[in-house]
């Protein structure tokens, strides 16, 4: 999800929810002083609304079969008045003869009171001070003018109306807060696609990208930190080209070196004997790996080596370098142990693999020997190969081992080859990262050391 899309939906989701608050905050409050008007205003009815007389003759010398017919005939005689009739045996129910209301009935110490409900609106109370009229035994008659429940409901209408303004409202802010929400993450978030932009362009080689600082506020910060970073960028890929440029001008020197040795053998100067051929196809040697691994170096870093990966035994490629080396461990008199899971398949780069197996083989007898073994270890379990190579060595210091990736580093009290440049190690991790895998190291002075190449995350076939 975009950043933007992010702080849109903060913003309307923390609109949204003080507005939902505000919404049912004062629905709660109109429903409760509507509720309040209701029981405030419960009227008290006695003789003044419609004459208790004239109710008595027009019954007067009447009979009806029930209290249905009672009610008709006096709802066409006074139509403007409803009439509500009670059996005292029934404690809290009573009748009318309108059929889309329900009546309640609750005796108070006042009289009287009836909570009348219609579908979809509040129930109106009304409250009488003695009973109206008695029909008969056990019959009570009471009646209120119908203009109370017309006006009753005209109250419910106007809440709703009320409610439902409201939530045109709401919906209407909501919509201009999503809005403004969505121009403010553009106006705020803009510096921050230029500066994405800036760093795809540093990606691609052009370091020379620099931002133009118009803002000093927090993202000025951003972007004045950003143009320095990529001034230091330039200025440390300047070093490193003038490095390699130095490191190529050095090795003509052994080159000329022994270009002269060549040219002393053919005047006779020098024999032209098998100790001074093995000693210049040794320093060709070594030039030789230095160029290939200066070149090696800068495709990795650079990310423009190209990895070949092919459906590999590692099980198999593990166990055919160690009997590479059993020659040079029963030279050595190490110790050459394996401890290598079987059948571990998996699509790999194995070149590269080997190279860096290799590499720490060679490093494991050449600074480890004197501790009497090399181990080899290939492990996989939960998605994770690990391959371990550890010898019993004199180890490396805290501070060397902090130091032993960077380039060009060489511990020189524990190094006798001459022709090594420090390269061998850093290469190792970059070919690890190119590859999506991790290099560790881990030692202690005068215990040995111990590097992890792990591969997580990854299925064997």
């Amino acid at each position: 999800m975009k950043l933007k899309t992010k702080f849109t939906l903060l913003v309307a989701l923390c609109t949204f929810a003080l507005l939902g608050s505000f919404y049912q905050l004062s629905k709660h409050s109109a429903e409760r002083t509507f509720l309040a008007f209701n029981k405030q205003s419960a009227v008290t009815f006695g003789h003044t609304l419609l004459d208790d007389d004239l109710v008595e003759a027009a019954l007067a010398d009447k009979a009806f079969v029930n209290p249905e017919a009672t009610l008709t005939f006096l709802s066409a005689t006074f139509p403007e008045q409803l009439f509500i009739w009670r059996d005292t045996k029934l404690t809290t129910s009573a009748k009318t003869l309108d059929p889309t209301l329900s009546i309640e009935y609750e005796q108070v110490k006042s009289g009287h009171q009836f909570s009348i409900h219609h579908p979809g609106v509040a129930a109106f109370v009304v409250q009488f001070n003695e009973v109206q009229h008695e029909l008969a035994q056990n019959e009570e008659l009471f009646w209120l003018p119908k203009v109370l429940l017309d006006r009753s409901f005209e109250k419910e209408a106007l809440q709703q109306a009320m409610l439902d303004d409201f939530m045109l409202t709401l919906v209407i802010l909501s919509i201009i807060a999503a809005l403004l929400a969505w121009l403010g993450s553009w106006y705020f978030l803009s510096p921050l696609k230029q500066l994405k932009r800036s760093f795809k362009a540093i990606e691609s080689g052009e370091l020379d990208t620099r931002l133009a600082l118009k803002r000093h506020d927090e993202v000025g910060e951003i972007i004045n930190s950003f143009n320095n970073l990529a001034a230091w960028l330039q200025g440390l890929h300047q070093q490193y080209k003038q490095m390699n440029s130095d490191l190529s001008h050095e090795l003509r020197t052994p080159l000329n070196g022994i270009r002269s040795r060549l040219e002393a053998m053919e005047d006779g100067i020098l024999p032209m004997d098998k100790a001074q051929l093995a000693v210049i196809a040794q320093d060709l040697h070594n030039v030789n790996r230095i160029i290939d691994d200066l070149c090696l170096l800068s495709l990795t870093e650079s990310k423009q080596l190209t990895l070949s990966p092919t459906q590999v035994n590692v099980s198999e490629l593990l166990s055919a370098l160690l009997v590479r080396y059993q020659a040079q461990a029963q030279e050595q008199g190490v110790a050459l142990t394996a401890d290598i899971q079987a059948g571990v398949t998996a699509t790999l780069d194995a070149g590269r693999v080997r190279q860096i197996v290799v590499n720490l083989l060679d490093n494991a007898f050449k600074y480890g020997a004197d501790g009497g073994i090399v181990m080899l270890h290939l492990h996989y379990q939960d998605n994770e190969l690990v391959i371990t190579v550890a010898d019993r060595g004199q180890g490396m210091s805290p501070t060397q081992l902090t130091q032993i990736f960077e380039r060009f580093y060489r511990v020189q009290a524990s190094r006798h080859d001459t022709s090594s440049l420090g390269l061998g190690l850093p290469i190792c991790r970059q070919l690890a990262e190119l590859m999506g895998a991790t290099l560790t190291a881990n030692s202690t002075e005068n215990q040995g050391a111990s590097f992890t190449l792990r591969f997580s995350r990854l299925i064997p076939i």
